[in-house]
């Protein structure tokens, strides 16, 4: 590369002498802009340092790949940021400054830097500052003051990006370079079942599912009028079980044919305490039963959140079970058969603090459950 080409590279667009913060990357992508934001510079420096305050308490989170911001400097007319990408390789720095204009109008001028060689940049440097000050009529969600800005000027570096519709969505492409972004931890760290199981009081009575994923033994055609019964065995039985399971479920389309398990299925209690069982066809050794987790549970609320096994799969919102036979689904149950919508939002909430990508739960129809189909499977 010749030193012309490195030059355009290193130094596009020309920066003013302290307008940009710096970076220790002899080429590196970089943005500046220069914005009018209706408010005075006293409500637009107060709304950025809102959003970087409201990462960490779940106020605001940033759009564009979910990178994180931090404070690094202020002044009566400055401020200076960092950004670290989602996927956590990459580091950049901005830096803000603002200037009072009539109308109670204020002028921001920003700019930001890539730390490490970079040319192109899929407009992140671009979105690292307008995350910032962009407001609800570009698609952003303030946090203390919504109001509206103009870009008059947007100056990326030669190879880097301005395109507004790239804050908004998480790429594919992680910043800089053609590498794949981040996914979630699966399982997510510190992932846990419900502490102090009490089983007596779980299978005391019937359980009816508001919720559920498809799986290979539970398609979505079978989510009407579904419940699950257990009773403790007077003792161990000889393949292992303690506990034997009664599954209802009826197919959604009329004649709604009925498939029930009968005495068919058996579980183990793996560890009583955390509610870890296993389950399985009675007919088979208990060292072949895939896992039972309860989650969450609470008697006197009337609910549980059932898994099969630990979520060790990465999804596009959290992370799922398998979809197979063992070690997959997972479940929302009830107490009352009638959906409680409010119930049902608080297990999903509690769900989704777990770790789990609620898009795989599809709702189960239990209204009209009175009568049983004709047809026995």
């Amino acid at each position: 590369m010749s030193r012309k080409i490195i030059a355009a590279l290193a130094f596009a667009p020309a920066v003013v002498a302290n307008s940009c913060p710096g970076s220790a990357s002899f080429v590196h992508a970089s943005c500046q802009v220069s914005v009018t934001a209706d408010a005075t510079c006293l409500e637009v420096m107060s709304e950025m340092e809102a959003r970087v305050a409201g990462i960490s308490t779940g106020a605001w989170h940033d759009p564009h790949n979910n990178g994180t911001y931090s404070q690094q400097e202020q002044g009566a007319a400055e401020l200076a940021f960092q950004r670290t990408t989602g996927n956590k390789k990459y580091t950049d720095k901005l830096k803000f400054t603002f200037e009072d204009a009539p109308a109670g109008t204020c002028k921001i001028q920003g700019c930001s830097e890539s730390q490490v060689f970079s040319v192109a940049d899929f407009s992140t440097n671009y979105c690292n500052l307008r995350m910032l000050y962009c407001g609800s009529h570009e698609g952003c969600k303030p946090v203390q003051k919504d109001f509206a800005i103009t870009e008059t000027s947007v100056s990326p570096s030669l190879g880097a990006s301005k395109n507004p519709a790239d804050c908004l969505k998480t790429m594919t492409m992680s910043q800089h370079f053609l590498s794949v972004q981040a996914q979630p931890q699966c399982p997510p760290s510190g992932f846990e079942t419900v502490k102090d199981f009490d089983l007596d009081s779980f299978i005391s009575k019937r359980w009816y599912i508001q919720q559920q994923m498809e799986t290979k033994y539970l398609p979505k055609s079978q989510n009407r009028c579904v419940y699950a019964e257990y009773k403790l065995e007077p003792k161990k039985t000889l393949l292992g079980y303690d506990v034997a399971v009664h599954n209802h479920a009826e197919e959604v389309a009329p004649p709604h044919t009925v498939h029930d398990s009968g005495s068919k299925i058996c579980a183990k209690v793996v560890d009583k305490a955390r509610g870890k069982l296993e389950v399985a066809p009675c007919f088979l050794p208990s060292a072949l039963a895939g896992p039972y987790w309860v989650v969450d549970y609470d008697e006197g609320a009337g609910y549980a959140l059932i898994s099969g096994g630990a979520p060790t799969l990465p999804a596009e919102k959290g992370c799922k079970t398998g979809s197979g036979t063992n070690d997959s689904g997972l479940w929302i149950f009830t107490r009352e058969q009638k959906r409680d919508e409010a119930l049902v939002q608080k297990v999903r909430a509690i769900a989704a603090q777990k770790g789990f990508d609620l898009s795989v739960l599809n709702d189960v129809d239990q209204s009209d459950c009175g009568s049983i189909a004709q047809v026995v499977v």
